[in-house]
């Protein structure tokens, strides 16, 4: 009765048991899977951790600027050197973890207390008092240290001394000691790559590794912001190559000549810009209909028509760009103040008329004998030049055409009510204008403005639209020019006769 009531895994149950409670005895020997922390969490943690203490220090600076202006270049070591202790203090000791490591979801933990089989354990083993203690000795304290006395030693010219004095020797080993250091920290970080546990050295000697501090969060890195900044990149770059070969005003202008309708074109005058509309001639007639190309230049003189023959608009209009001033032909031209005919130059010899005991004796002797005489002949000899100056004036005003003052050019001695003089834009190998010479204007530009005008990425469009370039003086449309038969020359005569 009994052993039929035995369940029928008895003898096999029987026969694993002993085997079973091995495995139970072996199982906290066998080794927990690796936890693995993504490693750019721990760069970006030491690189946060940088970017706070200089956030910290800039204020610390600028309020030392106002007790002394080098008391923050002296003692910037000592500043930065107080601001890491204080963040270690109010963070690892305190939290056991960085700032830039809580803003990552990290913490420290004590990876001696964690051997194979508890790495992956829910329970992370805090930091023990001779870690908290060694670490900012190691970490803060010791490379202070070393940069002072490296600073001290360059200062006194270690390098300098011979090769058998203390002071080269203690160099030598400085020397030695960083380059052995900065390839102890390149391994460090080749196995930090290839395992993930510590991120530097100190790291690695006190058994500090930072780990989640709490797992159930998204471990995920969000590039997001990257990829916003990669499109927007690429798409700049191509605008950047592609706005040089659509050429947008052109674009503007062929978009214009699509419309054929008065009332589009007149829809469009009313939306776009007074800028835009100018560059792409769109434009209202007199008699109040939109039309689009360049306004009839018949009865319309350019802005720079009564510039004198031998200047060169061009020229004188980048002069004026240049300066930032206006065109304003209606106002009067000033002239120039013309230099004075003579200028005496001083004596050093003690003998001379003018110098000296001569000069002396010859001033008593006028004061003497009245010597007003002199003064007021001068005065009477300049009230006649003056007088004479006017009537040759005034003759020469009579003699001149009838033509009002804006028809008239003025001198090319003067300058532009700007001021302006019109002598800088001079045109060097004149050039004349097509069809403005056949017409009869006298329209004269460099030969290289007018060439560069001509010969412009614009012109096979305003040839196109208009038949040419709008001339600067006569308003006709240019589309060409042509050498001047007679260069236009400034003869000391008429230099005279203007001074």
């Amino acid at each position: 009765m009994s052993q039929s009531r035995r369940p029928f895994y008895a003898e096999a149950y029987a026969q694993a048991l002993p085997q079973v409670e091995g495995i139970r005895r072996r199982i906290p020997s066998f080794s927990s899977p690796m936890l693995h922390v993504q490693r750019v969490g721990q760069l970006d943690a030491d690189l946060l951790d940088e970017e706070l203490t200089d956030l910290l220090a800039e204020p610390v600076k600028a309020a030392l600027q106002n007790v002394s202006s080098t008391a923050s270049t002296k003692h910037m070591s000592e500043i930065y050197l107080l601001l890491r202790l204080l963040l270690y203090k109010f963070s690892i000791m305190d939290r056991g973890a960085s700032y830039g490591a809580m803003l990552q979801n990290l913490r420290y933990r004590n990876e001696w207390a964690h051997t194979s089989s508890l790495q992956s354990t829910a329970r992370d083993a805090p930091l023990r008092p001779f870690q908290l203690t060694l670490y900012p000795i190691l970490r803060i304290l010791l490379p202070y240290a070393y940069n002072k006395t490296k600073a001290y030693m360059s200062d006194n010219r270690f390098s300098d001394a011979p090769g058998d004095s203390p002071e080269f020797l203690i160099w030598s080993l400085a020397e030695e000691s960083l380059k052995m250091y900065n390839i102890a920290t390149l391994i460090n970080f080749a196995i930090f790559l290839w395992n993930g546990k510590y991120r530097t050295i100190v790291d690695r000697i006190l058994g500090m590794r930072l780990v989640y501090a709490n797992r159930s969060l998204n471990r995920s890195v969000s590039f997001e912001f990257l990829n916003r900044q990669l499109v927007w990149n690429a798409f700049t770059e191509f605008l950047l190559f592609l706005l040089p070969l659509i050429r947008p005003q052109q674009l503007l202008k062929r978009l214009a000549r699509l419309p054929k309708n008065p009332a589009v074109l007149a829809a469009l005058y009313g939306m776009l810009p007074e800028g835009i509309s100018k560059r792409i001639h769109l434009h209202e007639d007199k008699d109040g209909r939109v039309r689009l190309g360049h306004a009839q230049a018949k009865n319309r003189l350019g802005p720079y028509y009564n510039l004198p023959e031998e200047c060169c608009a061009l020229c004188f209009q980048r002069l004026e760009r240049a300066a930032g001033v206006d065109v304003d032909v209606r106002r009067q031209p000033e002239a120039i103040p013309a230099p004075a005919p003579s200028v005496s130059i001083p004596s050093v010899n003690p003998m001379h008329p003018s110098k000296g005991l001569v000069a002396r004796r010859r001033g008593r002797e006028k004061h003497a004998d009245g010597g007003q005489t002199e003064s007021s002949a001068a005065a009477q000899r300049a009230a006649a030049r003056a007088a004479k100056v006017a009537e040759l004036r005034a003759e020469r005003r009579k003699q001149a055409p009838s033509q009002s003052t804006l028809e008239k050019p003025p001198s090319l001695l003067a300058a532009s009510p700007n001021g302006i003089r019109y002598l800088d834009a001079l045109a060097t190998t004149p050039y004349q204008t097509l069809p403005c010479v056949e017409k009869g204007h006298e329209c004269v530009y460099c030969y290289y403005c007018i060439a560069e005008q001509l010969l412009s990425e614009n012109m096979a469009d305003e040839l196109a639209d208009n038949g040419g370039w709008e001339c600067l003086r006569c308003g006709e449309y240019v589309w060409g020019a042509r050498r001047r038969d007679t260069d236009a020359e400034i003869s000391m005569e008429s230099v005279k006769k203007e001074l």
